[in-house]
């Protein structure tokens, strides 16, 4: 069967984040949008440009479209199925500062998905959270709950925009013991669901909610920073995975060493989160047992203030959909250029190559390699400091060594935010 969506209009992908403690999902191609800022900058600056007061709140409104897409479908049988989409969300963050050292933050954002002929996969979905950060002398905590709504691509097996909900609780804490030892601790407890009960006429979508689960990760260890832009991490990892459905049968848990490193220089930038990772079946489950390094790795130059090129490079373990395959392990290799035309306007273009390995439960299932191709292009204008429009291309291309599994991901579109990044994060 092959899959080939192509998007007239339409915001294309998420970025990918940091590796620390992630959960294993597909992410989509395009790499690291920028460095990594500290809890600290990251509060700073969302406060800073919140412009609107309610006494002591400061409120930031978030406001766009997004997804406004032509899509069409074509299967290996020749049919074709074609349709119009189109995202439209509106919201807000609130900050409230309760002393020098304690900022609690909230966010609501409900987003409505409309389809013009899918008319069961219209949605009204509905994303919020409630974050609290503590600045202390020596001590830096982070800890947040949310609920994500939104619709996106899921798994590399089904190239198709699909509703789907996580569930987040997470806890960061930091402990400064001297100027170069800081021991942390990370936790995180997630729900994931994938809202696909109404997708009746496609039965290939409706496996998604195969993958809806219970997941649990926290890792611990020791940051040293020999100097101010330098940072070594090691540290443990637990994670556990609890799938509702016993079809699959892919619970499982394991323990692996950690090693996290940063380099952060004006105009040199390194990034790494790799984990020696092994994990096995729990009581019941038919996972297959995994060992091997994951993780992601990435360099950012910049020679010049408005040059800047991204190397990156992941590997990490996707659940699969498929009744032969507990997961998929995904690797790839990326390039970016990025560079800015004054003060407002900023392009950018990326490719990555890679590959999905598949992990079969079974000697008898036929072993299977999807090589990954991946390129496109953003260009975002700046109009005012809280409105933006960007432009933005991706094509996805899957090739198999098995027959009819093939598939592609084609978009490009166009989306206008006011305040703030309608692709969302958890809190």
């Amino acid at each position: 069967m092959r899959f080939k969506i192509q998007a007239c209009l339409g915001i294309l992908f998420l970025f990918a984040g940091s590796a620390k403690s992630q959960f294993l999902q597909f992410t989509p191609p395009g790499g690291p949008e920028g460095r990594q800022e500290t809890v600290q900058e990251r509060l700073e600056r969302e406060v800073r440009q919140a412009p609107y007061h309610l006494g002591p709140v400061r409120i930031a409104p978030l406001v766009g479209f997004r997804d406004v897409a032509y899509v069409r479908d074509l299967f290996a049988s020749g049919d074709a199925r074609s349709d119009v989409t189109a995202t439209a969300g509106a919201g807000f963050r609130a900050y409230l500062r309760t002393g020098r050292k304690m900022t609690w933050i909230a966010q609501a954002l409900p987003e409505y998905v409309w389809w013009q002929k899918r008319t069961e996969a219209r949605r009204l979905n509905l994303s919020g959270g409630v974050e609290t950060v503590f600045l202390l002398n020596r001590l830096t905590i982070d800890a947040a709950v949310s609920r994500l709504e939104q619709q996106r691509l899921v798994t590399p097996e089904i190239p198709e925009l699909v509703n789907a909900a996580s569930d987040l609780g997470r806890l960061d804490a930091e402990l400064e013991l001297s100027t170069a030892l800081r021991p942390f601790v990370s936790a995180r407890w997630a729900r994931q669901d994938g809202l696909v009960e109404d997708r009746e006429d496609d039965p290939a979508v409706e496996r998604i909610a195969l993958l809806d689960r219970d997941e649990q990760v926290v890792r611990a260890g020791l940051h040293w920073y020999p100097r101010e832009d330098w940072m070594i991490g090691l540290g443990a990892e637990h994670s556990k995975t609890d799938f509702d459905s016993s079809t699959l049968g892919s619970s499982n848990e394991g323990t692996s060493p950690v090693l996290e490193l940063l380099i952060d220089r004006p105009h040199f930038y390194v990034r790494g989160d790799l984990a020696a990772r092994s994990l096995t079946a729990t009581e019941g489950s038919r996972f297959v047992d995994y060992d091997g390094l994951t993780g992601s790795v990435s360099l950012n130059l910049v020679p010049r203030s408005r040059l800047e090129t991204w190397l990156y490079a992941n590997r990490e373990i996707v659940y699969a959909v498929s009744e032969d395959y507990p997961y998929l392990q995904d690797e790839r290799f990326g390039l970016s250029f990025g560079i800015g035309v004054g003060e407002r306007v900023r392009f950018r273009i990326f490719t990555e190559t890679g590959s999905n390995d598949y992990t079969a439960f079974s000697p008898a299932a036929p072993e299977r390699s999807d090589d990954l191709t991946a390129y496109g292009g953003a260009l975002r204008f700046t109009l005012t400091e809280a409105l933006a429009l960007s432009v933005q291309l991706m094509r996805l291309e899957l090739d198999s060594n098995l027959p009819d599994n093939d598939r592609s991901y084609t978009s490009g579109g166009l989306s206008v935010t006011l305040r703030g990044n309608l692709t969302g994060r958890n809190l």
